[in-house]
């Protein structure tokens, strides 16, 4: 549960002042991303060429603030511009009004620090493929999701473990192969099976030389694609 004193961050597509009403009368601070579509506010904004804006958001309707317990009292944010490498310029909306002490060019690097959960999901999701489960009863969905977790887990553990001095910091593990070296011997060795705990040692080894390079904020436009009835490419199955 989120507490005072929490910094939110979250993605595209809330379109709504109930939930920034929600998260500043809690004393939750946020940063969002937010689209031009459903906020007035934000159009003026994207149009008018500046780095940042402090805004007033109406306040929730009626039916909102009794749903949610809230008071019905708009409430202040600030308006951020953020140009990407690519030159793409993003709005981005946070309660951390205090423009000396949270800096525009900040909130670039901060925003972008969500990736890593994003790649996260995705990698659970499909190359995982958590929702593909072995059974259709409760217990059969908290085995599946148990033990996918708690490989990805320790997948994240193995490969990050023993780093050596001087290791280049500019690149980490492949985390796919990792996830595919990992696992024939997984099981194994939780069961402390003999020929899968003497193979894991060479498993780690080959982890740590199969490395991805880190390139900083680094993005790609995505290109438009059709909605097809199998996943993606990219998507490999470890």
């Amino acid at each position: 549960m989120l507490q005072p004193g929490t910094d939110l961050l979250l993605d595209r597509g809330y379109i709504g002042n109930t939930m920034v009403a929600a998260l500043a009368q809690r004393e939750i601070d946020f940063c969002l991303r937010v689209d031009t579509r459903g906020w007035k506010c934000v159009s003026a904004f994207a149009r008018s060429g500046e780095a940042e804006r402090i805004v007033t958001l109406p306040a929730p309707n009626e039916q909102d603030a009794r749903d949610y317990e809230l008071a019905r009292r708009p409430t202040t944010v600030r308006l951020i511009r953020d140009v990407t490498p690519s030159g793409r310029a993003r709005v981005l909306m946070s309660s951390l009004l205090d423009g000396k002490r949270y800096p525009a060019a900040a909130f670039g690097a901060l925003y972008h620090r969500r990736w890593r959960i994003e790649e996260a999901f995705k990698r659970l999701k499909h190359r995982l493929r958590l929702e593909a489960v072995t059974g259709l009863d409760y217990l059969a969905l908290q085995q599946d999701f148990g033990a996918k977790t708690v490989a990805d887990n320790l997948c994240t553990l193995l490969g990050e473990m023993d780093v050596p001095t001087g290791e280049d910091l500019t690149s980490r593990p492949n985390r796919l192969y990792a996830l595919g070296a990992l696992k024939p011997i997984l099981g194994g060795c939780l069961l402390r099976i003999g020929r899968c705990l003497d193979r894991l040692a060479d498993v780690i080894a080959i982890i740590h030389q199969t490395r991805c390079r880190i390139q900083p904020s680094r993005a790609y436009s995505r290109p438009p694609r059709k909605a097809t009835p199998h996943h993606h490419l990219a998507y490999k199955i470890a």
